[in-house]
This record gives structure tokens, sequence and C-alpha cells, in this order.
């Protein structure tokens, strides 16, 4: 099996094949397991549809396409797994070894329930699949695999109003015309293109529970129980806590034992704030990281800036804070942006507009280039202003580095 490194995290691969409508505009991409950079299907079935839910989960491939065509096996269903995935763009798409018992059954009942689309992959004309097939929204026929009489049989049992047909592995343009003769309206297979490789640097499962507690902490009315337990997961991170919380920063006569305590004492926009720079250092490489530093001093520059805005500065907080992210993960903003849920503002913001609180990070990129050093002063009077604000924030950086180190 191929493996790779890439800036600390490992690379994960996954295959991708188009599937296109009636015009060959590409609708959606089957999302195929791909154990490496070979381009075949090898290993567990169970094992693929958990990698294919956790490849979408960890953003690869999953913005670039609206419909994405995820197999299920009986498992995943049953159990509720692939709930987790966004039923906006997810179709599953159950494996023709999926008994349609009644588990099942009453599974995909309450997926469709759950704003799921289903698909029938490889359908045969059985009559024990009459009722899965009923809820279906697509039915894939292949090609490769029936006669041109399993065919009709599979249209008669299954066409109603509501359900389209996928025709897979079909090679040739005139295996296109045939099946659109036949009534299939979406089209898959090496006519158009073989699957793709796709390799991503994969996000290792801690660092994505760092980035969902940062979406807790983002919140601007938190769940401190919720913050509270999702530290209590990760002695480390408890650890670094209380020592953060113990050390000559806050300055505390008596000794911090608890997380409730660290709460209680600092008060809780300060927790809040101790929380972000332990999950900051967690994600960069060390707590001495140039990164960490940089995400301290836009958070606390940005939330200087909350009275000239008339902003929230908890929010203008974790907007610094968050900024620097895709830098410490070496993963594009946009695809983090899929793994943790944020307030649409943050979102914007971090995906580079310059309204709202945007206004913050903008005017904080302009310091850090040095006013640009060409060409007359910026224009806007907040700018000019905002020097000793930025001075001020490297100085309270610097002195939270310190403490976090020592």
């Amino acid at each position: 099996m191929a493996t790779a490194m890439t800036a600390g995290n490992q690379l994960r691969f996954i295959g991708r094949q188009a599937i296109l409508d009636s015009k060959m505009q590409v609708y959606g991409h089957e999302i195929l397991f791909r154990a490496g950079t070979d381009n075949y299907f090898s290993g567990d079935g169970e094992y693929a549809t958990n990698h294919a839910i956790d490849s979408c989960l960890s953003m690869i491939a999953c913005s670039a396409s609206p419909n994405l065509f995820i197999n299920c096996t009986r498992a995943s269903l049953v159990n509720g797994s692939v709930k987790v995935l966004p039923s906006r763009s997810v179709i599953l798409e159950i494996l023709e070894t999926v008994p349609p018992d009644a588990e099942v059954i009453k599974a995909c009942k309450q997926l469709r329930q759950s704003g799921f689309r289903l698909a029938m992959d490889d359908f045969s004309p059985d009559s024990s699949k009459q009722e899965l097939a009923q809820m279906a929204d697509f039915i894939k026929v292949d090609f490769r695999s029936s006669s041109l009489q399993s065919r009709k049989e599979i249209y008669s049992m299954c066409r109603n109003k509501k359900t389209a047909f996928v025709a897979e592995k079909v090679e040739t343009l005139a295996e296109v015309q045939t099946a659109q003769g036949e009534g299939n309206t979406f089209f898959q297979g090496y006519f158009h293109s073989r699957p793709e490789i796709i390799s991503e640097a994969q996000i290792p499962a801690n660092k994505v529970s760092y980035l969902q507690l940062f979406a807790v902490l983002a919140n601007p009315d938190p769940d401190f129980k919720e913050i509270e337990r999702l530290l209590l997961m990760e002695p480390s991170l408890c650890y670094r806590l209380l020592r953060l919380a113990n050390s000559a920063l806050y300055g505390f006569r008596y000794r911090i034992s608890t997380i409730q305590g660290a709460l209680i004492a600092v008060g809780e926009d300060a927790f809040r704030k101790l929380v972000t720079i332990i999950l900051a250092g967690k994600l960069a490489h060390s707590a001495s990281d140039l990164d960490v530093r940089q995400a301290l001093e836009r958070a606390h520059f940005c939330e200087s800036l909350a009275p000239a805005l008339k902003e929230n500065a908890a929010e203008l907080y974790m907007l610094g804070m968050l900024s620097m992210m895709d830098r410490m993960l070496h993963v594009p903003m946009p695809k983090l942006l899929a793994v943790i849920y944020l307030s649409s503002r943050i979102e914007e913001a971090l995906l580079g507009s310059k309204e709202g609180i945007g206004k913050a990070l903008e005017i904080c990129e302009y310091h850090e280039r040095g006013g640009d050093g060409k060409g007359p002063p910026h224009s806007d009077p907040l700018v000019r202003d905002s020097a000793a604000n930025y001075f001020d924030a490297l100085v309270s950086a610097g002195k939270t580095m310190n403490a976090l180190i020592s």
C-alpha cells in the first residue's frame, strides 16, 4: 500500500469518478476507496465505507462536487454511521450485497426522513428488493453485467415519477446512446473518464477534535459544560490548561487543580482564551512555534478593535486565532471550514471578506506587512489609530508565550 507524509500529516487516497447528466455535464462524483496510488479497489468493504465517510469529513474532494455518491454497507446503514455526512450533498449508495431485511428497510426510511437521497448500486430485478427500490432516488444499472432483457425488467420494476436511472460502466459513446434510448438520464463510465486518484493531507483525528473544540469556543454563548467534557477527554490539554492557569500570567496565590476551578478563577472570557491558547499550541508543531505567536498577536489585535468596530470582542479574538489554522495544519481554509461549524460572520471573514469583523483581520494583515512600505499610508483612519493597538498586541502575545513555555 502506498503511503506518504506531508508536513507532518499522513496522506490519504481516494478515487473519484464523474457521473454525467443527459447534457453530458458533471452532476456529481462517486467516491471510491483507494489504499494508495494504485487505481483499483482492494480491501474490506466495511473499511472502505468507513474510509470514504472519514474522507468526506476530512474534506477530501467534497467541496468540489455538489453530489457525492458514497457506497454503504449494511452495518453503516443500520448503525447510523452515515448520519455524520451532510445530507444535502451526499447520496447513500446501497451496495448490491446489502440484504433487504427489516433492519435495513427501517434504517433507510429513517435516513430518507433525515434528508438523505438513496441509490441502489448494481441493481438486479430481484423482487425482494422492491421496497428498497421504491425508496431509491437513483437506480444504477450495470451495463457490463446485465443483458437487455434484465435491464428491461429493472426499468419495469423501478420506473416511477421520481426514480432516475444511472447507466454505469458504459465505455463507449454507442453504449451511452443505447442507455439514453432505454431511459437512463445519468451516465458513469470509462467513456468519459477513469476514476481519478486524489491524495490530500489527512488531519489527525485528535486535531480534528481540537478544531471542533475551537468551534464550540467561537460561539458567542458557549456551553462551558460541553467545553469541560471535551477537555476531559484529552488529558494533555487539561494538563497544559492547568499549568497555564497556575503560571505567573495570572498570579493566583492558591493552586488551581480543576477545570471548573480555572473557569471560576479567571472568568468565562479569560477561560475561553486560555483554552484557545492551549489548542493553538497543540495544533502547531510545538508550543513555541512562531505560528502560535502570530495567532495570539492577531487575536489580541482583532479583539482590541471591538469598540471601534462596534463588534463582539470574543468573536474578534476567535477570528484572530482561527486565521492561522490553515498554516498550522497545512490545509486550505475552505477545507478546514468543512470540518468545523462556525458562525457565518467568522467563516466569511476567514475566507477573505473585508466586511464586518473581516475588517479587523484586514487591518491586522496590513500592520503585519509593515504598512506595506510603499505608497501613501492607508486611507482608513482606523489603520493609523490602531498602530498602538498592534504594538500592544505584540507585547501581550509575547507575555502569553513566555507563560506557555515556562
